[in-house]
């Protein structure tokens, strides 16, 4: 299976225990890549989904009534080893975000005490782009000391990675609205992850209004996209043809 083509990158820093963080457009495919690392280093995956009720309890455990300590994810991560996934690390309170900065020197305070990390710890997080979050409800840009803590990585489509996993019918019309959008300066985005969901519908003959959703109220931008998918070629390679007829229309086409 095709994957990401900077996921090399990330595994190349991670390994060398070099906190990483990615950023990019919703669906790019950031937190794939983190859980295919820890497979491929074979590593425990750990992730939390930060956000601004994700509080100190959340990331580093608490002690019941009854007095013991419940542990979370970073400590398991922390004490016996894993890859642990801050995700959507901008969507997170600052302040508990502060809790992390002692793990550069090796440790991290927890309710029952300072933890020495081990050796087989690696820290890594998701973040949108640091310029667009006005397109993102809830996020804030990241100060600069938070940033200062991490390797940043930009994750951007990978338009092959995505070929690879839908149709030719799929890819094109994909591409097609994203061209659109972009030529009508729409705020409009189409992720992988719309792609995906777009071919898993044509599957199950559910695709009727699919773009129209994304498009929005536009009849000018939903018009020029019709037009542009009534002018496609029905096939583009033998291997989108499912029958004999098919073929031959393909192969009249050419």
């Amino acid at each position: 299976m095709t994957e990401h083509f900077k996921k090399a990158e990330i595994q190349k820093l991670l390994s060398a225990g070099i906190a990483t963080m990615l950023t990019g457009e919703k669906g790019s495919g950031k937190t794939t890549i983190a859980m295919s690392i820890a497979k491929d280093l074979n590593l425990d995956f750990y992730s939390i989904s930060m956000t601004r009720q994700t509080t100190l309890s959340h990331l580093l455990g608490f002690v019941s009534v009854n007095g013991k300590y419940i542990e979370s994810q970073l400590y398991k991560a922390a004490t016996c080893g894993g890859l642990f996934l801050l995700d959507e690390i901008d969507a997170a309170d600052a302040n508990v975000i502060l809790s992390l900065n002692t793990i550069e020197n090796g440790y991290i305070s927890f309710p029952t005490g300072v933890v020495q990390i081990h050796k087989d710890f690696r820290m890594a997080a998701t973040a949108n782009p640091q310029d667009e979050h006005h397109h993102y409800v809830g996020r804030s840009k990241l100060d600069a000391a938070t940033l200062d803590r991490f390797d940043i990585v930009i994750i951007p489509l990978d338009l092959d990675l995505e070929k690879s996993l839908v149709d030719t019918d799929t890819s094109l019309k994909i591409s097609a609205l994203r061209q659109i959008l972009k030529q009508n300066n729409s705020s409009k985005s189409v992720s992988m992850r719309d792609s995906l969901r777009y071919y898993a519908r044509k599957n199950l003959n559910l695709t009727e209004g699919f773009f129209e959703r994304i498009i929005g109220d536009n009849p000018a931008v939903l018009q020029e996209f019709q037009d542009s998918v009534s002018s496609m070629p029905k096939f583009i390679n033998q291997s989108d043809c499912e029958t004999v007829h098919d073929l031959v229309e393909l192969i009249g086409v050419q």
